[in-house]
């Protein structure tokens, strides 16, 4: 347990910074979270006393998410809005938020508001100390959250997420595929899948959503794999929030044993919701210039963000491509080593097309098994200290 320590749930760097400066000069320890749902889960897991919702979360998503994620947390959460009103003040209290600080609130109040949390915390830490313990129920394991992720379009990343997924279904464990590529996303395509229900019908039934609901809102594939496909109108991922998807994920990891999520190309608030929930990160890049630069660059921007090197994990699609370029000159490039090489096949477009995954259309071949294989290095995160517990 991290005593007299602090996460900060908060998008924007300055504020980060300002409240970092502010509490270290306190004597305060500090960590920094993108969403509501990683900072309770880091503070349940490390011990940490106090939460801060910055203003960028400060919404009603987030007075229902720590309503619903507070009861598995003992740290205090203070919501720092841009301005006070008593309708929000009440709403926060009866969410369980501790206490209320305004952006633009001097160094002395924010640590005497700080202090004051802490306080509460130790006290009533101390007292369920005392208490004699009681028996409980062993509460469920959370599924492990698996990211397939690039910056540039068109280097096989919904082929492979939807690959993996049936693969981790296939070696009999209970698998949820959520497509965040909200706008264009092409899972429902490749499984052959209609979309009934989507994201945004989850997004829509926020304030209400709970596993049971969720559960009506997936689609089901022959093989057993459930699916949360992106909207039918790519005008509806506008209503599509960073602090809705991070719930809507907290609830999934409650259903499945693994949660496989497909992103959009590039970094966007959702991608990055995404990012901060999960447990191995499969980078995905091709035998191109293009590519390996933006992977570079990818890769440096999600460690400046804080993911450490061994959950980010590189995958070369189109490894045996003919470019006068080595696999060694990727890893060079890239700084990273190369853990899948997916090779070049004609079945990849057959099974596109048909909306037949690979690894169920031609499970023979070389890219069937090297996607096979990718799904037991998923397996393997836990293993290899790669996984965290929320």
């Amino acid at each position: 347990m991290i005593m007299n320590s602090v996460v900060i749930a908060e998008t924007d760097n300055d504020v980060v910074s300002t409240l970092i400066g502010i509490l270290g000069s306190a004597g305060f320890e500090t960590a920094r979270a993108l969403s509501v749902a990683s900072a309770l889960g880091t503070a349940e897991r490390d011990g940490f006393d106090v939460v801060i919702v910055g203003p960028s979360l400060a919404d009603d998503g987030t007075l229902a998410l720590v309503d619903r994620l507070r009861a598995n947390s003992s740290a205090a959460v203070i919501l720092m809005p841009q301005e006070l009103d008593t309708d929000l003040m009440r709403r926060a209290l009866r969410a369980g938020v501790h206490d209320m600080i305004p952006v633009g609130s001097s160094a002395a109040e924010i640590v005497e508001t700080v202090s004051a949390a802490m306080k509460v915390v130790e006290e009533t830490r101390g007292e369920s100390a005392r208490l004699i313990p009681v028996a409980t129920p062993d509460e469920p394991e959370l599924a492990r959250v698996v990211t397939v992720f690039s910056t540039k379009g068109g280097v096989g990343k919904t082929v492979i997420s939807t690959n993996l997924a049936v693969s981790l279904c296939q070696a009999g464990n209970r698998v949820i595929l959520v497509d965040l590529d909200l706008q264009f996303g092409d899972v429902g395509i490749m499984m052959g899948l209609e979309p009934d229900h989507t994201v945004f019908d989850a997004v829509q039934n926020y304030e209400r959503l709970d596993t049971a609901m969720l559960q009506g809102l997936l689609i089901s594939h022959d093989t057993g794999l459930r699916a949360l496909l992106a909207p039918i109108h790519p005008e509806d991922a506008e209503a599509v929030t960073a602090t809705r998807i991070s719930g809507i994920i907290a609830l999934l990891r409650q259903m499945a044993d693994y949660v496989v999520i497909d992103t959009a190309p590039g970094f966007n608030d959702v991608t990055l919701a995404a990012l901060d929930e999960t447990d191995v990160v499969y980078v995905v890049t091709m035998m191109d210039i293009a590519s390996i630069k933006n992977t570079r660059i990818s890769i440096q921007k999600l460690a400046q963000l804080g993911y450490r090197r061994g959950v980010l994990r590189l995958v070369l699609n189109r490894a045996d491509s003919k470019v006068f370029l080595s696999v060694g000159d990727v890893e060079s490039a890239v700084g990273a080593r190369v853990i899948s090489r997916i090779p070049s096949d004609l079945v990849v477009p057959r099974s596109v097309n048909r909306g037949v995954p690979v690894v169920l259309d031609a499970p023979r071949s070389k890219v069937a098994k090297s996607l096979m294989e990718l799904a037991d290095d998923a397996t393997r995160a836990e293993e290899r200290g790669e996984v965290h517990v929320a």
